[in-house]
């Protein structure tokens, strides 16, 4: 098994953890401890979406769209349209609320992290 094919597997049961979550949120089974931790749901958005796009990002082989001279991966905009869809049903639904603040947070997650699958070196194996 080469490296790309590793990292599509972690991309794949990363996926599956995110999706179980987003799910148990929206039928409210998520435990109640975990709001006894100051900041939990900003922290988690950074987090969350922050290693999805690291994992996407390498996934996709950091493929990136050129506009002009500029190189822009193509990864955070996945993750980010992902979330904005989020944040919309998220104002539909009676118990959830959408807020600025998270989305703050998966957008500095997702920055963060692409920046750092960016300068993770690549094995000659994944090219």
């Amino acid at each position: 098994m080469n490296a790309h094919q590793r990292w599509v597997i972690a991309f794949w049961v990363y996926l599956g953890i995110l999706f179980s979550i987003f799910i148990a949120a929206y039928l409210r089974i998520i435990p109640t401890e975990i709001s006894r931790f100051p900041y939990y749901d900003t922290i988690l958005h950074f987090l969350l979406l922050g290693i999805a796009a690291y994992l996407t990002h390498q996934v996709l082989r950091k493929k990136k769209l050129r506009i002009g001279n500029f190189y822009i991966p193509i990864a955070p905009f996945l993750i980010l349209g992902l979330c904005i869809v989020d944040e919309i049903i998220q104002s539909y639904v009676p118990y959830r609320n959408a807020d600025l603040v998270d989305l703050a947070a998966d957008i500095c997650g997702i920055i963060s992290f692409t920046i750092l699958a960016e300068t993770f070196p690549q094995s000659s194996r994944n090219r």
